[in-house]
């Protein structure tokens, strides 16, 4: 049974984030409000809201890929991303991790596809991943297809395929980390609360919820928010073939259409999906054709 769906929940997945800041806050109003939440323990759904996989109350089930005929193996990455499953949607990255390895294993397979529909996600398991696809497209190749948008963190997984294309109206980019820091003192104050922070060390419990926010506090916030912006700055570079001047021109938290991003270097190709199997299968069947050849001499 999944629990509750409450703000205190979804606050839960909070920390550094590399998403579209406009999705996340949207996602935060509609869970907060209570318009938009998961049918916990099978009740009844709210009218018009979406719902996650899970309709009867049972965990999400886990991430799966698909085959076609001639061996182009599919993994959809769909959703915002988050390190674990959620039961507000998305794609876990340690699904995706699992899923690309079993490709990588499974016979069946000859490429692979990473089907991208997502305004990127939370930090954690971001890089694990990245790197996970950089490693099997040395086993085989992996490409990249961006459907509608392939954001920030779904962005840094992309960029280690061995080739990017999307479709006309993808929306690219939303290059970047962040976090956010409430300070919520003022509010206290106001509801006459008295907020005492008892701990162990200077930056234990700092900016707990109900105290002021300090200029220490925002300084240690963007440490921490630049470090793992420089794991993610640092695999574009290397996956795309960015010189320092090309990703800072691209590092600016801007969206761009997917001409605009093949132009910046972030896409390789601007074509429907249908071209982007069939150019992946190409090779495959060329391939399977040599081979019963082979056979028949």
């Amino acid at each position: 049974m999944l629990p509750d769906a409450t703000p205190a929940c979804f606050e839960a997945h909070l920390g550094v984030w590399a998403i579209l800041p406009a999705y996340l806050q949207e996602s935060l109003a509609a869970i907060r409000s209570g318009l938009w939440r998961p049918r916990a323990g099978g009740g009844p759904a709210l009218p018009g809201v979406p719902v996650p996989t899970d309709l009867d109350g049972a965990a999400p089930p886990p991430l799966s890929y698909f085959v076609t005929s001639e061996g182009v193996g599919v993994l959809p990455l769909h959703g915002p991303s988050m390190k674990a499953r959620s039961k507000y949607g998305g794609y876990s990255t340690v699904d995706a991790r699992r899923q690309l390895r079993a490709m990588a294993a499974d016979e069946r397979v000859g490429a692979i596809l990473l089907h991208i529909d997502s305004p990127g996600g939370h930090v954690a398991g971001t890089k694990e991943l990245a790197d996970d696809v950089a490693a099997v497209d040395k086993q085989k190749p992996v490409h990249a297809y961006i459907e509608d948008a392939g954001a920030s963190a779904a962005y840094w997984v992309a960029s280690q395929a061995r080739t990017v294309a999307a479709n006309a109206m993808a929306m690219v980019g939303s290059l970047g980390t962040f976090t956010v820091l409430y300070d919520l003192s003022r509010a206290a104050e106001m509801e006459g609360v008295q907020v005492h922070v008892v701990s162990t060390g200077d930056r234990k419990g700092a900016a707990a919820p109900g105290t002021p926010v300090t200029e220490e506090d925002l300084a240690e916030a963007r440490r921490l928010v630049e470090g793992f912006d420089g794991f993610f700055r640092a695999a574009v570079r290397e996956g795309r073939g960015l010189g320092a001047k090309e990703a800072s021109a691209v590092w600016t938290g801007a969206v761009w259409l997917a001409g605009e991003a093949k132009g910046l270097g972030l896409v390789d190709r601007v074509e429907a999906l249908d071209a982007t199997v069939e150019r992946i299968t190409a090779p495959l069947r060329a391939r399977a054709a040599r081979a019963k050849l082979a056979t028949s001499r």
